[in-house]
């Protein structure tokens, strides 16, 4: 390959990198805390900010609140429980290789970013693009 052809696919690189970030950092953090199974506890039942990332990840639209139980006609069967909440984690070296994975996912993406941003030729546009790296998915998720 040319020069000038490395540099295009360089810059192209840069920029998908910072736009796709911000999705980057967030299924990293919400893959660490479904590892870590938090949103399937029951008793007490995981703050509403992790269930809302968890249906995010899982589902990619927030989850609907439930109706209470008691709020239940005579005779309606029960809620179904989901088939991620029947299995069980036995396997403890994997599940530790996925946390340390979704770790260094989190961490090498914030080292792009101070890179991407501390490119001094570039930091205006980069900026741009992970603004709109926040953005995009936020204004897909209100539809």
């Amino acid at each position: 390959m040319n020069a000038s052809t490395l540099r295009n696919l360089r810059r192209w690189h840069h920029y998908i990198g910072v736009f796709l970030a911000p999705s980057v950092l967030f299924f990293a953090l919400t893959g660490f805390v479904q590892v870590i199974g938090w949103q399937d506890q029951r008793n007490p039942p995981p703050p509403a900010w992790v269930s809302w990332m968890a249906g995010i990840h899982k589902h990619q639209a927030a989850p609907k609140p439930r109706p209470p139980a008691s709020s239940r006609p005579a005779g309606a069967p029960a809620a179904k429980p989901d088939d991620d909440h029947e299995h069980e984690a036995k396997f403890v070296p994997l599940k530790i290789f996925a946390l340390l994975t979704a770790l260094g996912l989190f961490l090498t993406t914030l080292i792009g970013l101070a890179v991407a941003l501390g490119t001094r030729s570039m930091r205006r546009t980069s900026a741009i693009m992970f603004a709109a790296g926040v953005a995009v998915p936020l204004l897909l998720l209100a539809l």
